[in-house]
């Protein structure tokens, strides 16, 4: 959204032709925060371009992925990282990816390289 505070940052990040990864948990996580703040209609609308967008692959993590995701929960959960990011460092993992598009330094203790502020 134009209005948060690292929108121009991850503007000035996106390159031609990047290919990006997320979970449908994480899609979950947006518009249901979207639709808590009262913000129904731009969920509805950030759900249609997620779905629609050829760049993005969203991952539906089967029972394996989950487990793994848990398992790295116990790990760094105590550091702060969500359950969805724990599930996200194992989508990565499996995917060979290195690079988050975030901001979140959850994502540096595991070994993943993040965007700069």
């Amino acid at each position: 959204m134009p209005q948060d505070q690292w929108h121009r940052a991850a503007l000035r990040a996106v390159a031609p032709g990047m290919r990006f990864f997320t979970s449908s948990l994480v899609v979950n996580e947006t518009i249901t925060l979207l639709q808590r703040r009262g913000f129904f209609s731009a969920s509805l609308e950030f759900l249609e371009q997620v779905r629609s967008n050829e760049h993005l692959e969203i991952v539906f993590p089967d029972a394996a992925l989950q487990a793994a995701g848990w398992d790295l929960f116990e790990k760094w959960g105590g550091s702060g990282a969500s359950a969805v990011d724990c599930l996200s460092f194992a989508i990565m993992k499996r995917h060979g990816i290195r690079k988050a598009f975030t901001f979140d330094d959850h994502f540096r203790k595991p070994g993943f390289e993040i965007l700069k502020g």
